[in-house]
């Protein structure tokens, strides 16, 4: 099967960094006689009593969201109170050969495998590596149609909307998607709010403590550059919000 772009490359990329975070190989994937290590960034302290978890590269297609994810990662910790355990790239395949699916032709962002014995090798191994308490997840997409970003939030109860007020503070930098409706999802002011499932991913985060559970969607029709930086400032912005969420517990 033909690679579309070099997985080692973008590894070693990462890994000669000179980066904040500790960088672990936390498993290895096999397709075709071919390996891939997944990796994961950490930055810890015990003073922290906050923890975030960042996923990006689930799907191969959407691999400028990953590049989105890098560009972020390189620039200093802006919230070092928060804990971070960040997995950049989440199907490894995909990314190698643009495909959504894995080796195996799965889709590694099928919430209802997030299990221990997960048929689905990638999330196995996010199974074992995911923090046992976390207060953030948020997950980096893109919508390959889309000229717009939006995104998905489940959050707790009687907590503000920290998507919202990101949407809302970048719309003239990156635009947000100002339909009423998205993939036949009511949308308000870019925002989805799915329905809440207690399997899978979102059971677990939800046995975790998970304040927010947060998934953007960056536009595949947008130009490079302006897509990047606006997606690095959404991901400082969703940060901030968080952290101004609970200072006003």
């Amino acid at each position: 099967m033909k690679t579309v772009r070099s997985y080692e490359k973008l590894v070693n990329e990462i890994i000669n960094l000179n980066l904040s975070y500790r960088i672990d190989i936390i498993g290895y994937i096999s397709y075709f006689e071919k390996i891939y290590p997944m990796l994961a960034l950490k930055s810890m302290s015990k003073m922290n009593n906050k923890t975030v978890i960042i996923t990006g590269g689930h799907h191969g297609e959407e691999y400028y969201a990953v590049n989105v994810l890098l560009k972020w990662l390189k620039q200093p910790i802006m919230f070092p109170e928060f804990n971070y355990f960040v997995f950049p790239i989440c199907n490894p395949f995909g990314y190698s050969h643009n495909r959504r699916n894995n080796g195996n032709n799965q889709e590694t962002n099928n919430d209802s495998h997030f299990m221990k014995d997960s048929k689905v090798p990638e999330l196995k191994i996010l199974f074992e590596e995911f923090p046992r308490t976390a207060d953030l997840y948020f997950d980096i997409h893109g919508d390959v149609g889309k000229s717009e970003v939006y995104m998905y939030e489940h959050k707790s109860v009687n907590l503000p909307s920290i998507a919202e007020k990101t949407l809302l503070e970048y719309d003239n930098i990156i635009p947000y998607l100002k339909t009423k409706t998205i993939y036949k999802s009511p949308l308000n002011n870019g925002v989805i709010i799915p329905p809440k499932y207690d399997i899978g991913l979102e059971g677990f985060l939800e046995k975790l403590g998970i304040q927010y559970s947060i998934t953007l969607e960056l536009p595949g029709k947008m130009e490079g550059q302006k897509r990047a930086e606006g997606g690095v400032k959404i991901i400082d912005s969703i940060l901030r919000n968080f952290k101004e969420a609970q200072e006003k517990r």
